[in-house]
């Protein structure tokens, strides 16, 4: 095996470097001369109709399972602690012409959330928040 000089190894390189040059410059050439050019076609596209059942129905899917956590979550930090300050209700007996109106209280509002649940829990949102994750 005889090994080449520096100057015999940049003749080398620099007559590989030109063959494949030179046979990279015909390729394109032959390519083109194979295929005839076609005329340009304007695309085929045309709008399908909605399936609005189906995007709303993915929608109520996804918003219901993205809602969860946030129906979920404990929004009392000190709830079933003696620091609570939503244990404490206020209550208020409005007086009336008839009489028979009965007492005004927070703790109906304030008892789910004192007791660590969250918004899920309190009464009318809660509602509407259950409807929004089935």
């Amino acid at each position: 095996m005889k090994i080449l000089s520096r100057a015999g190894g940049r003749a080398l390189a620099a007559a590989g470097a030109a063959v494949i040059g030179a046979l990279g410059a015909q390729a394109p050439a032959s390519a083109a001369e194979a295929r005839p050019a076609k005329p340009a076609q304007a695309p085929e596209a045309a709008l399908r109709p909605v399936d609005t059942a189906a995007a709303f129905g993915t929608l109520g899917s996804t918003a219901g399972t993205a809602l969860r956590p946030v129906t979920d979550l404990r929004l009392d930090p000190w709830a079933n602690s003696s620091a609570d300050p939503l244990t404490n209700g206020v209550a208020v007996q409005p007086k009336t012409p008839n009489g028979h109106t009965g007492q005004l209280s927070t703790l109906p509002l304030t008892a789910p959330l004192s007791g660590g649940g969250g918004l899920k829990d309190v009464p009318v949102v809660g509602q509407v928040v259950g409807l929004l994750r089935h």
